[in-house]
């Protein structure tokens, strides 16, 4: 049985895992990323954690998803992962490749999560969907005919780039900006003084009445509405797939979005296009970065060509 050892690098935590063929993860765990790490540290630091979980067994190979873009030919990030800035330095696939003697595969996180809902979650019986992936960063997926939308150099598509509104400045504001989990935290700040512990937190405060936390939640709820809105009607989606440490409210940040939604779609088209969370959380990085390294270990000839996720 083929396996690969996956890390699904965000902003707050590394998660890591060790997969089948099948999409089954034998193993997984995660720890705090570390921001102000340097690139030789970091990469150290995962090839341990890969020593450490595997105490002495092998994978065929590994896979690694991160924010922005990393270039196909290098596998530096060149553009976004900001909240990553590590990944700027340095080839991180190269880097493991070398330490640990393992072919490496590597992707953007939130095409890896769609296509891990695409083969084994929410996106199964989606043939056009968005995945939006809302936690330290807003990223995601454009899916149409079941596959992830690139450009032609593998770049992914950039959501939390989608204006939603205007800053008290006037000034352009981002769905990042808006509703991001720090977004969230700092616009609770701003309303009471001193910010919740987390969104999880900020979700429970709501829940409780508390009309800080609930019109902090109704503002970045709205962002997301507004963004998935504007994606319905030009792609006439099936879905819109909420994930990311956000998505972790479940229902009760879908059932917002349910609410605000048809404000930002067309009538005909809002009557269509269902609101869910991801199928499998904080998985859907891993599963689905592993699957380009299966793809990848089942082609006939080894090309570092096929290791990227534009031939996802």
């Amino acid at each position: 049985m083929k396996t690969v050892f996956a890390f699904d690098i965000g902003g707050t935590a590394v998660k890591f895992g060790l997969v089948t063929e099948g999409g089954r993860l034998l193993q997984q765990g995660e720890v705090p990323f570390e921001r102000d790490l340097p690139f030789i540290a970091l990469c150290e630091r995962l090839a341990r954690l890969y020593e450490d979980v595997m105490a002495g067994t092998r994978a065929d190979a590994l896979a690694v998803a991160m924010p922005g873009f990393a270039s196909p030919d290098s596998g530096i990030v060149v553009d976004g992962g900001g909240n990553v800035p590590a990944l700027r330095d340095g080839s991180i696939a190269q880097a493991l490749e070398q330490r640990l003697g393992l072919p490496v595969w590597f992707g953007n996180d939130g095409v890896a999560a769609a296509l891990g809902e695409i083969r084994y979650g929410a996106g199964r019986a989606l043939n056009r969907f968005v995945l939006i992936t809302i936690g330290t960063g807003v990223g995601g997926a454009v899916v149409l005919d079941g596959r992830p939308v690139i450009g032609p150099d593998g770049h992914p598509p950039e959501l939390g780039a989608i204006v939603v509104g205007l800053d008290a400045a006037g000034r352009p504001l981002s769905l990042e900006a808006r509703s991001s989990a720090p977004a969230m935290l700092q616009a609770h700040a701003d309303r009471v003084g001193t910010s919740a512990v987390s969104v999880r937190t900020l979700f429970e405060l709501a829940d409780a009445c508390d009309a800080a936390a609930d019109a902090t939640i109704d503002a970045a709820c709205h962002g997301i509405a507004h963004a998935a809105g504007a994606l319905t009607n030009a792609l006439m989606l099936d879905a819109i797939v909420l994930g990311g440490g956000v998505s972790g409210a479940g229902e009760a940040l879908a059932r917002r979005i349910r609410v605000l939604l048809p404000t930002y779609v067309w009538p005909a088209l809002a009557a269509k296009v269902d609101i869910r969370i991801a199928e499998l959380g904080n998985t859907a990085g891993l599963l689905g970065v592993a699957s380009l390294a299966f793809e990848g270990l089942s082609a006939s000839a080894y090309d570092r060509s096929v290791r990227q996720a534009i031939k996802s």
